[in-house]
């Protein structure tokens, strides 16, 4: 239609072009006209040419909004959004089939009417409703509104679009409206929700009890990335040991890596370290699931790594490092009860609950005389039907069986010809083995060959009866021995006694000493250190044997110095310690009465003394004979010289030269005079101080250094004869309190010891004396290099008569003197050292005191 009218358009301003150039031809200007006409028709002509061109394009342009508008009408319909259009007073104009039907309502009963007598049944949010149409329509813009409604009896979620529809000047001329039912999708996102939270609080508590696994457990995802791992696995990768999170990422390749360089796989050079990382990485790629074990370090662990189906490795390691100790441990316990089992030197069987026999050892085997294949496996009495024995019990199996049922333990003993044929005797017992579980799992039997235990029984019995006359003949010899033995201690010089543990009397033989006429019986019951008490004996004396006895020494050859019924005299005790199974018993003892013995021993002693001093009186005579002798011979010269000088003189023919050389005889005679009769005089002040202190035993005041080279220069003849040398070192300023006698007599006796044994067969000797003060003690150290003592010389030194020159000028004596005078008069102690061939030492210890003033 359009084009008809721009045809017919065309066609008019056609003739108005001609009768314009009609006009112009008439017209006074006809060449202007004419112009001006053609002008105006090719402008007609263009313009109808525009017009048609135009008129197809907008015929065109409305084929294509019709085929639009056919278009968006028919997804308007029948789109499954409920969609519609109200006019300004909110009366419907448009409505798809879906909003209609959501409502059940016809088309015709929808259009024209207002959306209050549609929408306020089923929604109950029409007042929201409305006030979002009102800012659309107000606004021009767009708005989105979330409602409830209900339908069929079920409540849903629906989303409401509200846009205005303007005209071409941009004025609402009415409100669209797009309804979309979001139902399900809000349920599903309340599931999804749902499933997240239970996710997330699934995956919380994998994480938790993945970190709270004992064992280390780790997973590695698609491309082998650690994705999660607890402390247990991180511990072993310094890098991450404290922090888990820190080594998600990394590769399996590298924690093994690290795991080689901190050292925890020990004894790899590096191209045996290469080999370990490209195995490990193998098996774990392989993921079999099948344990493997690892030494990390100083623990044992147990691998398992499983590949998943959706992809990965879960790997699980756990630390058995206690269980292969307890293994070991319960391995070696087992061999141990094993062994123990096998070697035990008595038959040992287990039977199950059939009584059927589960293992025997080698001691049981021998005793039955047949192997183990041909008795596993067999009851009782299947066994006693092998052997050819007769089940004397009746039923033997039954009988095990109701001991087993009963728990009951029983022993017997039994007598049957073993496989060599001799007679053995079994001592057999059998009791329930029972498990952990207090259940009976079988039947223990242990076999005990007493046989000779029976014998030597039977000889015991045998020998019992010959034992019992032994006895009553060995008590009948011993009371006639016990009789005679009173007769002989009443009969004996020496006296007998015992005591019990607490040392109170227990025997005392007739003649027994009793101190100030106490009867016998008073004693019996006495205690030891009461009784020693009544002989009134020194507190150092009573001090030592006290402590011999609380020490349960035995006591060899005691001194008691102490009266008995009045009369004084010197006892010799002995005593011997009674134990019986390591319990102290008592002592038994026996008293000599040694009077006459220690008057003879001090006599022995004084004439010992004498005769040392007898010796040293013909030493110091025949020292002092050479210098009295020296003095002589010059006296006669000088007289000879002083004789001749008086006669020259007298004369009146004296020389010069001859009276110089009268008075240089003269004056050399007198120095000689002087010299040894000085050296006479120190000979006699000497041995006259060492004679008076031998003789005496008074207590003075001396330098001991001093006094010692005194005695060494009194026994100066006895020494230069055997070519003996002394040295004597100490502090010169040592001045003390003591016994000199003593000290002389000791050190005396010592040298001469030294001369007479040590230095017999030898041209020359050398001799010691060193003196060092140690606190309140002096120590006197003397020392030979003579020939020395056998050790059981040195042990019997200080015995009395003891020597080893018995009728060679040797007494016995001298060694016992020296012991006693250090003991008794000093106070001290002394020690023997002796070797042969090197010599002795004697160490005298004694307190020293210092002099008052």
């Amino acid at each position: 239609m359009f084009r008809y009218s721009i045809a017919l358009g065309g066609v008019t301003l056609a003739l108005l072009a001609v009768v314009v150039l009609l006009w112009a031809g008439v017209g006074p200007a006809t060449g202007t006209g004419l112009a001006a006409a053609v002008s105006l028709a090719a402008v007609a002509a263009v313009l109808v040419v525009m017009l048609a061109i135009r008129s197809r394009t907008a015929e065109s342009e409305l084929r294509r909004y019709r085929e639009m508008e056919f278009l968006f009408g028919a997804i308007f319909e029948h789109s499954p959004v409920c969609m519609n259009l109200k006019d300004p007073t909110g009366r419907y104009l448009m409505a798809n089939r879906a909003y209609c039907e959501w409502y059940d309502q016809p088309r015709s009963e929808v259009i024209g009417k207002s959306s209050q007598s549609i929408v306020s049944q089923s929604t109950r949010n029409s007042g929201e409703i409305e006030r979002v149409e009102a800012e659309v329509a107000e606004t021009g813009r767009p708005a989105t509104l979330e409602i409830e409604a209900e339908r069929l009896g079920r409540r849903h979620n629906r989303v409401l679009v509200k846009f205005p529809a303007l005209d071409d000047r941009g004025v609402v001329i009415g409100l669209g409206t797009i309804a979309i039912d979001v139902t399900e999708a809000r349920e599903a996102e309340a599931a999804l929700s749902a499933e997240r939270e239970r996710a997330a609080h699934l995956e919380a508590i994998l994480r938790g009890a993945i970190m709270a696994m004992p064992a280390a457990f780790a997973i590695f995802d698609r491309e082998d990335k650690l994705v999660i791992c607890n402390r247990e696995f991180a511990q072993f990768n310094p890098t991450f040991r404290n922090d888990p999170d820190l080594a998600v990422g990394l590769s399996f390749s590298q924690i093994v890596s690290e795991i080689v360089e901190c050292g925890l796989v020990s004894g790899l050079d590096p191209q045996e370290a290469d080999r370990f990382i490209d195995e490990r990485l193998r098996i774990h790629l392989d993921a079999t699931g099948t344990p493997h074990e690892e030494l990390l370090g100083e623990r044992t662990c147990l691998t398992y790594e499983t590949r998943v189906p959706q992809g990965g490795i879960i790997l699980l390691r756990q630390d058995v490092t206690d269980q292969r100790l307890l293994e070991r441990q319960h391995q070696e316990a087992e061999d141990l009860l094993r062994n123990l089992f096998d070697n035990f030197g008595h038959g040992i069987m287990i039977r199950d609950r059939e009584t059927r026999l589960v293992r025997a050892n080698k001691a049981a085997l021998e005793q039955i005389g047949l192997n183990a294949e041909q008795i596993v496996g067999r009851t009782t009495k299947e066994m006693f039907e092998l052997l050819g024995a007769e089940d004397r019990t009746g039923d033997v199996t039954a009988q095990e069986i109701a001991m087993m049922e009963k728990r009951e333990r029983k022993d017997s003993l039994i007598s049957r010809a073993g496989p060599d044929g001799k007679l053995a005797h079994l001592q057999i017992s059998r009791f329930p083995i029972v498990d952990r579980n207090d259940t009976v799992q079988g039947l223990g039997v242990l076999r005990y060959d007493v046989t000779e235990l029976i014998e030597s029984q039977r000889a015991l019995e045998s020998a019992k009866d010959d034992l019992e006359k032994k006895v009553f003949e060995r008590t009948e010899e011993l009371r006639v021995n016990e009789r005679r033995f009173r007769i002989l201690a009443h009969a004996s010089a020496d006296w007998f006694w015992e005591c019990d543990q607490d040392l109170r009397f227990t025997y005392l033989s007739e003649n027994f000493p009793t101190p100030q006429g106490l009867a016998i019986s008073k004693l019996t019951g006495t205690r030891l250190p009461d009784y020693r008490a009544l002989f009134g004996e020194d507190e150092e004396a009573a001090r030592t044997m006290r402590e011999a006895f609380e020490r349960r020494e035995q006591v060899r050859d005691y001194e008691i110095a102490g009266t008995s019924e009045g009369m004084p005299g010197h006892y010799r005790l002995n005593a011997i310690p009674l134990w019986e199974s390591g319990k102290f018993e008592g002592y038994v003892g026996a008293v000599t009465d040694i009077s006459e013995l220690h008057e003879a021993r001090q006599s022995l002693i004084e004439s010992e003394r004498l005769a040392s001093l007898g010796s040293m009186v013909a030493g110091i005579a025949h020292e002092i004979n050479t210098p009295i002798g020296i003095c002589v011979t010059a006296g006669s010269t000088v007289s000879s010289s002083a004789s001749g000088l008086m006669t020259a003189l007298e004369s009146g023919n004296l020389k010069k030269s001859e009276f110089e050389a009268s008075l240089a005889r003269i004056v050399e005679g007198m120095r000689l005079v002087d010299t040894n009769l000085e050296r006479a005089a120190k000979l006699i002040s000497s041995f006259k101080s060492i004679a008076v202190d031998q003789t005496s035993e008074e207590e003075r005041t001396f330098n001991l250094l001093g006094y010692l080279q005194d005695i060494m220069d009194s026994l100066s003849p006895q020494l230069r004869r055997e070519g003996v040398g002394v040295s004597i070192s100490g502090p010169d300023d040592l001045v003390l309190r003591s016994y000199p006698g003593a000290i002389a007599q000791i050190l005396t006796n010592l040298v001469m010891n030294s001369i007479i044994h040590g230095f017999p067969a030898r041209d020359r000797g050398k001799i010691s004396v060193k003196v060092a003060r140690l606190g309140t003690f002096l120590e006197l150290t003397y020392a030979d290099d003579g020939e020395g003592m056998a050790e059981e010389t040195v042990k019997r030194i200080f015995d009395p008569f003891f020597t080893t020159k018995r009728g060679q000028g040797g007494s016995g004596l001298g060694m016992h003197i020296l012991f006693n005078l250090v003991t008794q008069i000093l106070k001290g102690t002394v020690r023997c050292e002796s070797a042969p061939d090197e010599g002795v030492e004697v160490v005298i210890r004694f307190p020293m005191v210092e002099p008052e003033g």
